[in-house]
């Protein structure tokens, strides 16, 4: 047993040191980086859209780099840094947390010259016990800023525009409210019609149209333009790369099935707001029939029984068909059809295997299917397997990336043939 402890405290230790070489690697460079402005992203939702759009708005104009995927977290943060090169005029950088501390660190090694803060909404609730306790971590990011810095905030969120009493820098504003420095009217997305939205400015007003799917997608969608509009790109040119811009893997993302049906994947993040959103949309989308496939839910403090329950009777609002995968669904199937569904249309299963051979049988054209779970539920591959056969149906997976991304995955299909 003492080998074994020596030995596990070694590995820790040699993971230390090959973290604190990154970071200091990366502190290196980023401090010869002069010529590129550096733009960080944080937020509870929202961030890896919010960086997409802005990556793609500047890109267009100027060498800009990114973080790829949503590589934001300990380890991500300083390897974007090290991606970037001199000749990118611009790098735009998520920044994610998952225990105290974090955000502060990444933002005094990204030390940025725009900071933008989308949401604090209930990620993380093992951690950050209360949204205040979110917030502080997530304003964080605004005290790397020097005072000729520019922090970009949403004014719809009470804990985010407060944060500006508090920066000693410029501060614009962006949100639903006339006054602010951009700000939305006339929004619009009920499937299968795309995000569109009204912005104005003090001195000008556009209509922007984007692929995305929702409108939650509004506040990822202003940062953007006003992001863009005080890099100097004009708000008429943004918008028009706006249209370009496909929505994220599994982030409230379309794709036709061979049967004709849509599933919207969104299986990526698992936080009770996101699931708010999702379910708003597959109610409020013109489809022959509404189906809901989901596990469950993270960032929750309820007994799993009891989650299940709560999944259970949203679903009896929102769907004609339920699908749950996992131990407790049958909790959600009892409830369900105590609020109302007929027993034919709610079902649960505990192999992800069998549940998706269901589904292929099942889904027909006209089906608007809405995918949802937790990162660790994988539930990528229920998707996956609709369009071919898929070499991995493991029971548990500790893997924190999309199964797009997983070499065992194997599918006898091209996966870049897939599309929004």
């Amino acid at each position: 047993m003492r080998i074994l402890s020596r030995r596990d405290n070694r590995k820790a230790f040699l993971r230390w040191c090959r973290l604190q070489l990154l970071y200091l690697l990366a502190y290196i460079w980023r401090r010869l980086l002069f010529r590129t402005t550096f733009i960080a992203i944080t937020g509870s939702v929202g961030k890896t859209t919010n960086k997409e759009c802005i990556a793609a708005i500047l890109s267009s104009h100027f060498p800009t780099a990114k973080t790829l995927y949503n590589q934001n977290d300990l380890y991500g943060v300083p390897r974007t840094i090290l991606r970037i090169r001199p000749w990118h005029r611009f790098a735009v950088v998520e920044i994610g947390t998952d225990r105290p501390g974090l955000i502060s660190r990444s933002a005094r090694l990204l030390s940025p010259d725009i900071a933008i803060v989308l949401t604090v909404a209930r990620t993380h609730t093992n951690i950050f016990l209360t949204l205040d306790d979110t917030a502080t971590e997530k304003a964080h990011i605004l005290e790397a800023l020097l005072p000729e810095g520019l922090a970009i905030l949403n004014a719809d969120d009470p804990r985010v525009q407060k944060m500006a009493d508090s920066c000693r820098c410029r501060v614009k504003t962006f949100g639903r409210s006339a006054g602010l420095d951009l700000w939305a009217d006339e929004v619009s997305s009920k499937w299968p019609a795309r995000l569109t939205l009204r912005v104005h400015t003090g001195s000008e007003t556009q209509f922007v149209k984007t692929n995305l799917v929702g409108e939650h997608w509004v506040n990822s969608v202003l940062a953007a333009l006003l992001t863009a509009q005080s890099c100097g790109i004009p708000l008429k040119a943004a918008a028009r790369e706006l249209e370009r811009v496909k929505p994220f893997t599994a982030r409230m993302q379309p794709v036709l099935l061979p049967n004709g049906a849509t599933i919207l994947r969104d299986e990526e993040n698992g936080s009770p707001d996101t699931l708010r959103v999702a379910l708003q949309v597959l109610k409020e989308s013109d489809a022959v029939r509404h189906v809901l496939v989901i596990s469950d839910v993270s960032d929750s403090r309820e007994r799993p029984r009891v989650r299940l329950r709560e999944l259970g009777k949203m679903a009896s609002q929102t769907a004609e068909l339920a699908v749950f995968i996992g131990e407790y669904g049958h909790h959600a199937v009892k409830e369900a059809i105590a609020s109302g569904m007929k027993p034919g249309c709610v079902l649960s299963f505990t192999d992800l295997h069998r549940a998706t051979l269901y589904l292929k049988s099942e889904l027909r054209t006209g089906d608007f299917v809405l995918l949802k779970g937790r990162g660790t539920d994988h539930l990528s591959r229920v998707f996956f397997a609709q369009l071919g056969t898929i070499g991995c149906w493991k029971t548990k997976c500790y893997k924190r990336i999309v199964c797009d991304l997983c070499e065992e995955l194997r599918p006898e299909f091209d996966l870049h043939s897939i599309s929004n």
